[in-house]
């Protein structure tokens, strides 16, 4: 098999990310010259009020019950409106009181008592106390009394909560016990991820339906009326007055849809919006030039990649898979897609995660080894590699240029002969059809919930994950058996050196083309202040405030 003129193929592929990016550049211009904004009608709708803060959004919220929410914007405005057992610090990912003033484990790992915070009240006016939690933790068990377990609609809470856990009693109206079938260090950490917020036991008797769009908890913020809430366009919340953290600084917290990001980048400008979230890089840049604008940014906890369903042609083949990879030029593709904002990927841990492992053996720039694989494989010039790529085209934290990145991969494979189709779906439905296997290949990526790296390893490529968080139906036993023991240990460095045992296996069998790491970064108005990145995304409100 031999290999596409080299020079011609970077060539092309170099064009092609200089042409998405000035593309990108040119559509963030919209109204601007050279002498700054042009007057705009939008111009005169500026949310000046210091009362309102107003975060732009590329997607609407899915639902409002943190059960069953499934979107990053979900997780956010979750955030805003309940409290978990226990928080995330500010700016990390140890962990705070949260409803739950302090706790003990057991020696033995396996006993967790909670003692509650006292005169808390959902938004409903319901008393939050230990019996409110067993009733909430009920509604996601399957077989529980009351359960309103639904798989379908309820995608993580087995893998973060129900599966380390057997039952949870009240002790006294304030405490209650958790029991574990078995040792699990990340139980905290998951308990802090927005789909643990604990919600009114008088919403969930309303049903699952209900809840989605008339949510109770005890948050810093509130959906007041349910016409706050128009689909597609933005979401109003109102301050909690009775926050037991405390009054937030403003009255009104709004999740604004804007679906272009060049659209959002010019309303952070305006004044429209205050906060604006999943920029693409050329946006990022042009904001860093306005006086009036803040780049809050930082290392982020995501990761970036092409996944491939292990259990269908071609990519039952590692060859294929390992071919793939080689055939990537990452650092090239973080410069020119992402303005060198994306750190090259090794494997599936980003730097910022405690068990990272510098010494990963990975796949760099190789297009001839990718040629030997692939003839190893038995595709050539006569028997060429085909199949379909799909693509969103929405940005994600992790991908910030949607299905430019999908254009750009194909490029690179179609230097070593390899013939992509790439074929783009709808955020949702895309989603849902991953889950049930219906791809070949297609564009992927994780924003982390909780900073372990069973977070990562486990939830995306676990073999119990399979059609949840792992959609590249990938099973390993041996990488099984060692996320299961460093979930059992409790002595950090030790679970370190697991994790790093297992992703060395799993980066070998190529389940995915592993991409990159995306600088996380949100534009806010120089007026904006106290506001800090969570690296697992989730945005703390009740602090921030506008001058």
């Amino acid at each position: 098999m031999s290999r596409i003129d080299p020079l011609r193929g970077r060539l092309v592929r170099r064009d092609l990310l200089k042409i998405t990016g000035a593309a990108a550049g040119a559509a963030a211009l919209g109204p601007f010259t050279g002498h700054g904004v042009l007057p705009s009608e939008t111009a005169f709708a500026r949310q000046d009020a210091a009362s309102t803060i107003v975060f732009g959004v590329g997607t609407d919220v899915d639902a409002l019950d943190p059960r069953t929410t499934d979107t990053q914007e979900g997780y956010i405005a979750c955030a805003n409106i309940y409290d978990c057992l226990v928080l995330y610090d500010l700016g990390a990912t140890t962990i705070r009181p949260g409803l739950a003033e302090s706790w003990e484990i057991s020696e033995d790992g396996l006993e967790y008592t909670f003692n509650l915070r006292q005169g808390v009240s959902f938004h409903d006016g319901a008393p939050f106390n230990a019996e409110a939690v067993v009733t909430w933790y009920n509604s996601f068990v399957e077989g529980a009394p009351d359960s309103q377990y639904d798989v379908a609609q309820m995608p993580y809470v087995q893998d973060f909560i129900t599966s380390w856990i057997d039952s949870v009693e009240a002790v006294d109206e304030y405490t209650f016990r958790m029991m574990l079938p078995k040792p699990y260090s990340p139980l905290l950490a998951n308990l802090a991820i927005p789909i643990a917020g604990v919600i009114s036991p008088t919403a969930i008797a309303g049903g699952l339906e209900a809840l989605a769009v008339n949510p109770s908890g005890t948050g810093a913020f509130r959906l007041a009326r349910a016409e706050d809430w128009t689909r597609d366009s933005q979401m109003v919340l109102e301050a909690n007055p009775d926050y037991w953290g405390g009054a937030p600084k403003v009255q009104q917290f709004i999740l604004k849809v804007v679906p272009e990001g060049s659209t959002r980048l010019q309303q952070v400008e305006t004044g429209e919006l205050d906060v604006a979230w999943a920029l693409t890089p050329e946006d990022v840049e042009r904001a860093r030039e306005n006086p009036d604008l803040v780049i809050v940014e930082d290392a982020g906890l995501n990761t970036n990649n092409v996944e491939f369903n292990v259990t269908k042609e071609p990519f039952t083949s590692k060859e294929v898979r390992q071919a793939l990879n080689y055939a990537v030029n990452k650092q090239e593709l973080s410069e020119g897609l992402y303005n060198g904002n994306m750190v090259p990927a090794g494997g599936v841990l980003p730097p910022v995660d405690w068990a990272f492992n510098p010494d990963l053996q990975s796949y760099p720039y190789d297009p001839d080894k990718a040629l030997e694989l692939l003839t190893a494989a038995g595709y050539d010039e006569a028997n060429p590699l085909t199949f379909t790529l799909m693509a969103y085209t929405i940005p994600r934290g992790y991908n910030p240029v949607g299905d430019r990145l999908a254009t750009a991969i194909q490029e690179y494979w179609a230097e070593v002969g390899v013939q992509a189709e790439i074929q783009t779906g709808e955020w949702t439905q895309y989603r849902a059809d991953r889950r049930e296997g219906k791809f070949q290949c297609s564009l992927s990526g994780w924003q982390g919930d909780n900073g372990d790296p069973d977070n990562f390893l486990y939830a995306l490529l676990g073999g119990d994950s399979k059609g949840n968080g792992n959609n590249a139906f990938y099973e390993n036993p041996e990488v099984d058996a060692l996320l299961a023991d460093a979930v059992a240990v409790s002595d950090q460095e030790e679970r370190k050196t697991i994790y790093q045992e297992a992703e060395q296996l799993i980066v070998d069998d190529a389940p995915w083309t592993f991409l990159g790491y995306q600088k996380h970064q949100v534009v806010t108005r120089a007026n904006i202040t106290d506001f800090q990145l969570q690296p697992t995304y989730i945005y703390y409100f009740a602090g921030v405030s506008k001058t």
